[in-house]
């Protein structure tokens, strides 16, 4: 057999051990290929997002670059080189439809002649001066005119600039500058893959901006280029290392974000950096869910079916030891009800000898006075007969005494028989005459010991083990009799017996004015040997076995509490038992 239970053991473990590595190593290989899936998936989006912005910024270069060109071609931008007064030729126009009718929605346009003079710029009305003298890339091309495309940091803005030498009959009279922003490509960005976009312009160039930015926005030293920014994202930025940010070099999650960092670099110098933030929750990862959670229900039923085969493979030593094990706890099931039966049957009869031993007490108490009657007019009848002074009417006179006396130990006898009988049916009987026998058995104890029964009682038609019932009503009523003689302070000790019927059950409680149960004992007075009492007068089991007939035998339920009350203007504190018994 024991052998059997090390064979079962051992194989139960392994099952275990098997099945918690499979669990761990597939769990492990799915979250690991999870990650490898979701790193792909963001560096995808990361290098999308980079090809993108290169790509809308290459556009925009070169779209700046055409109109440049364009313009620089026109008969009234060489006129306006030409002409040795002011002219009035306007680009406004020009900048109004660009904003009407494409994406350049900032256009600038700046003419300059072969001198390095400014003679027109489209955003404001100050021109006539010497711009070459502050602009190193202006000065390269009055020396070598040519073509110059790039982007760059100006006091304005980081702008895409494009700067063409204008020829009138081959010979070089000045450059035509055109100059746009950023603006467009965060929102093209912004409204078409729904990210949030931000410029941050290096902090090299910030002195610069400080007065006349385009944007007038600025965040921890750095400059913001695009004018469209959330508020929202300026706000969360506030609390950010920036710097963390702007290292970023495939992608970083932080706080739900996916964020991509792209350098903007012109000629080997970092100008720029455009932040994107999206929202991971807005990525489809769904491929990649499905993926996990078929590759975990291919896992559960991997185990599931390794289970099966080794649970088949160990069947019918499973089945076989189960049957002994069975067989073995019914036999130890059986002798434990058994030995409890036994032992409740101990407690039962202890408790009953306990009451038996009291009751003999109250006998001895209740004949005293009936014996003294019988022995005076027995003694008094003999006496008178043999000094023959006997007349006849004292004779019977003292047999009705002995009679009545006689009549009265009889029925204590009775009544104390029938708190001893060995009777377990139910029976018909009422609530009143339940607490007369109480009353009966006590009140010899009680009236020595000026303790007052106080009774109001419904009289209820009960079918129940009323000897029993009457055996806990006693054990309880004798706990209150002996918690108030120990108490030297009470002239007068109440006792209290409420019975009551309610929502179809026999109500009786009863309480003391012995001061209650101490709150660190009071869960505990139901546990068999628990006693609070002298070794000589208690033995613990009373309330034991009155919990025991309540709930067991009558399927009813006993409770006790600490109670403050109020009787005959007095307050009085004590504990109150509670017996609820189904009718």
């Amino acid at each position: 057999m024991e052998n059997k239970n090390k064979y079962i053991i051992k194989n139960l473990i392994i099952l275990v051990t098997i099945c918690v590595i499979v669990i761990l190593v597939g769990s492990n290989w799915i979250l690991i290929k999870e990650k490898e899936l979701l790193f792909q998936k963001y560096s995808n989006i990361g290098a999308s997002f980079q090809d993108k912005i290169n790509s809308l910024i290459e556009t925009k270069k070169n779209a700046t670059l055409a109109i440049a060109l364009t313009l620089s071609e026109n008969d009234k931008v060489k006129e306006t080189l030409l002409l040795e007064k002011d002219s009035n030729y306007d680009l406004t126009e020009l900048s109004e439809k660009l904003r009407k009718y494409t994406d350049f929605k900032n256009v600038w346009f700046h003419i300059i002649d072969e001198r390095g003079v400014s003679v027109y710029r489209s955003w404001t009305d100050n021109k006539n001066d010497k711009v070459k003298n502050f602009r190193l890339d202006l000065q390269d091309i009055l020396k070598k005119p040519e073509v110059k495309n790039s982007i760059s940091v100006g006091i304005y803005d980081i702008t895409f600039k494009s700067m063409v030498p204008i020829y009138k009959n081959e010979k070089f009279i000045g450059i035509l500058e055109c100059i746009t922003h950023f603006n467009s490509i965060t929102k093209e960005i912004k409204n078409s893959d729904a990210v949030e976009p931000i410029i941050l312009v290096d902090k090299l160039f910030t002195s610069q901006l400080k007065e006349q930015s385009f944007t007038k926005i600025f965040l921890k030293d750095y400059y913001i280029a695009n004018l469209s920014v959330s508020s929202e994202l300026l706000k969360y930025l506030e609390s950010q290392d920036l710097e963390e940010f702007l290292k970023i070099k495939d992608y970083l999650i932080k706080d739900r974000n996916l964020i991509v960092n792209i350098p903007i670099i012109e000629e080997g110098i970092k100008l720029a950096n455009m932040l994107v933030f999206q929202d991971i929750n807005k990525i489809n990862i769904s491929e990649i869910n499905e993926f996990k959670n078929r590759a975990f229900l291919y896992l559960i039923l991997f185990v599931l079916f390794l289970c099966f085969i080794i649970s088949i493979w160990n069947y019918y030593i499973y089945t076989k030891r189960l049957k002994e094990i069975n067989t073995i706890l019914e036999e130890t099931v059986s002798d434990a009800v058994v030995r409890n039966d036994e032992k409740n049957k101990i407690i039962f009869q202890q408790n009953k000898m306990a009451a038996m031993g009291e009751m003999i007490g109250n006998i001895a108490h209740q004949w005293r006075q009936p014996l003294s009657i019988i022995t005076t007019a027995a003694s008094s009848i003999k006496l008178k007969k043999e000094l023959n002074i006997l007349d006849e009417d004292e004779y019977y006179k003292s047999l009705d005494y002995i009679i009545n006396a006689s009549n009265y130990l009889s029925n204590t006898i009775d009544d104390f028989q029938y708190y001893f009988s060995p009777n377990k049916s139910k029976n018909i009987f009422y609530s009143e005459d339940l607490i007369n026998k109480l009353l009966k058995l006590i009140s010899v104890e009680f009236k020595k010991n000026n303790i007052n029964v106080i009774k109001k009682i419904e009289n209820v038609e009960i079918l129940n083990y009323e000897n029993e019932i009457l055996q806990v009503l006693i054990n309880i009523v004798n706990n209150a009799k002996d918690e108030l003689i120990k108490d030297n302070t009470l002239l007068i000790g109440y006792v209290f017996i409420d019975l009551y019927k309610a929502n179809g059950n026999l109500i009786i409680t009863i309480k003391d004015n012995a001061g209650g149960i101490k709150e660190e004992i009071i869960d505990r007075i139901f546990e068999p040997y628990f006693t609070t009492k002298h070794q000589s007068k208690g033995t613990g089991i009373g309330l034991y076995m009155s919990e025991e007939i309540i709930v067991k035998h009558i399927k009813g339920t006993i409770k006790v509490s600490n109670e403050k009350y109020t009787y005959l203007d007095k307050q009085h504190f004590g504990a109150c038992f509670e017996i609820t018994i189904p009718l």
